[in-house]
Parts: C-alpha cells; structure tokens; sequence
C-alpha cells in the first residue's frame, strides 16, 4: 500500500515537472541539479555507511553543496521550479523529485524515455566530501589525482570511473550538452552572462523559447532540444557555440572517439546509451525503498 502512494504521489510529480518544463523550458538547469546531486558519489567510498559516500540523496540541498561554486545558479531550480511541486507531492522524497524532474526534462525536451528506478530516501553525509566534490571542470588546470592536470581525457576518466562507468558512458553523458548554456555568471567558462549572449541565446532570439533567462552561450544551435547535434555539429566549430577541452576531446581521444563518431551517424544508438549512463548516475549511491524501486 505504501508502495502504491509512492507511485501515485510519483505519477503526479511527473505531470506537474512535465507542465513546469513546458511553460518555462528549464530542462537544462534540471538536467544539471539531478547530475550535481548524483555527482558526488565515489566508489571508494561505497563500503561507508549509508549516505556517507555521497550520490543521488537530495543532499544538494544542504548549504555545503548548493552554495559551492559548481552549483552557481542551481538554487533558482530548487526554490523556484521543484519546491511548489515538492509541496503538492509530499510523500516523494527531495532525491526522487530531483531525478525525476531531470528523466522528464530529457523526455520533454525530445531525448528518450528512460527506464528510471525511484524510491530514493533522502540523506546528507555527516561528513560530505570537499567542493569541488569530484565534479568535472570544463578548463584546466582540471581536478583529481591526475599525472598531468591540463590533459582533459585524464580528468573526465577520474571523474566518471568513480562512478563505475566506462569511455562509452563518458562520450554518452557528455552528449547532454545538446541542452543548456554555460554562463559567465556561473561557471566563469564563458564571456557571455546573463545580459549579453549569442545569436542563438541574446535576449529576443528564437531560440530561447519560453526560457526566462536570456544570454550565455551554449554548445548547439537548438539547445532546448534533446538530440545528437552535439556530435553532429562539434566537427563544425560554430563560433556562436561554446565546445570546451573537455568537449573537443571526445573526437580525438581514441577510447572516445568510436563512440562520438558512432552518436554523430546514428542518433537512435545515441539515444539508447544515453538512457543507459543516464539511469547509472541516477542510482549512484542511492538507497531506496522498497529496495527493488518503484517504475512509472
């Protein structure tokens, strides 16, 4: 019975994160918050109690997390986009609502369906790993245990390693840059910020949609849409895009380049190891309940 509420209050979440995605096309910024909140996992750190290695908990809710500099401009989908939805479906926890909210945001936005597991309890380690929290940097120098700080494929295989994840992975989840804009008022990666932007991202231009914060500067033309031109058009180097080291070595890196290539031809496979990789970061030390999850 309490499995079936759970459902029930699930079912209802995905509709109001569907209708919230539409009116405001705020996929991207929940795309980034689910990754950021899975992305503090470690696998060195699994044999811990529970949630002390970290992972898709909801603990980037807590001060420590959301107030560090990778998290610079996630509040805003906190407060403003998850937390009247929170309010309606209260028996859902932060850790789902947060994954939830991001599966949907790729589905609306034209990626695929995937096959996502719910029924994450919340948590927040007692003692949480340091910021940057094993996230990956866009520009060197780049972060971890790395023999040579300025090589990007060195530093995207120390961060998603510790995910248990592979090259094919990488190349994969990488390809969600087909959504969203880096900003200069939040990464610092970029000269464009709020006011100023690209043709594709200045105030007024098409491509913004029903977005309500103009500027930035983003990696593909039609970044609202989910689909495989981020391999299709890196090749291309359109000035108005952004594609950082961390990017263009996806099509040299011999461990990379198979699958960039591969993603770039054939948009369906692209698709299918998104939802794959997509769902693997999801779970990352996650705790749920009932144990064998909850699927809509």
């Amino acid at each position: 019975a309490e499995a079936a509420k759970k459902k029930a209050a699930l079912q209802k979440a995905k509709v109001l994160c569907t209708d919230l995605i539409k009116s405001k096309d705020c996929q991207a910024i929940l795309v980034r918050l689910a990754w950021h909140d899975s992305g503090t996992f470690d696998k060195a750190n699994a044999g811990k109690p529970w949630p002390e290695a970290g992972g898709a908990i909801g603990s980037i809710r807590t001060d420590h997390e959301i107030n560090a500099g990778p998290n610079a401009g996630l509040k805003k989908a906190l407060t403003q986009y998850l937390k009247p939805i929170k309010d309606k479906v209260p028996e859902v926890s932060w850790a789902d609502l947060i994954q939830l909210a991001s599966a949907t945001a790729v589905e609306v936005a034209g990626g695929p369906k995937i096959p996502m597991r719910y029924g994450r309890l919340d948590g927040a380690p007692k003692q949480p790993a340091p910021a940057p929290f094993g996230l990956p940097d866009a520009l060197p120098p780049f972060g971890g245990p790395l023999k040579n700080s300025n090589d990007p494929s060195e530093h995207l295989r120390y961060v998603f390693y510790k995910y248990g994840m592979d090259d094919k992975d990488i190349v994969a989840l990488s390809g969600a840059h087909t959504i969203g804009r880096a900003f200069k008022d939040r990464s610092g990666t970029v000269q464009e910020g709020y006011l100023g932007g690209t043709k594709y991202t200045v105030k007024g231009c098409p491509f913004l949609g029903n977005s309500e914060t103009a500027g930035g500067r983003s990696w593909t033309k039609n970044w609202l849409k989910f689909d495989n031109s981020y391999f299709t058009d890196m090749p291309d180097h359109d000035t108005h895009c952004i594609a950082f080291p961390t990017d263009t070595i996806l099509m040299i890196d011999p461990g990379f380049k198979p699958h960039f290539d591969l993603f770039a031809k054939d948009q369906a496979a692209f698709f299918a190891a998104y939802a794959q990789s997509h769902k693997k970061l999801s779970e990352q030390g996650s705790k749920f309940e009932p144990t064998e999850g909850i699927t809509l």
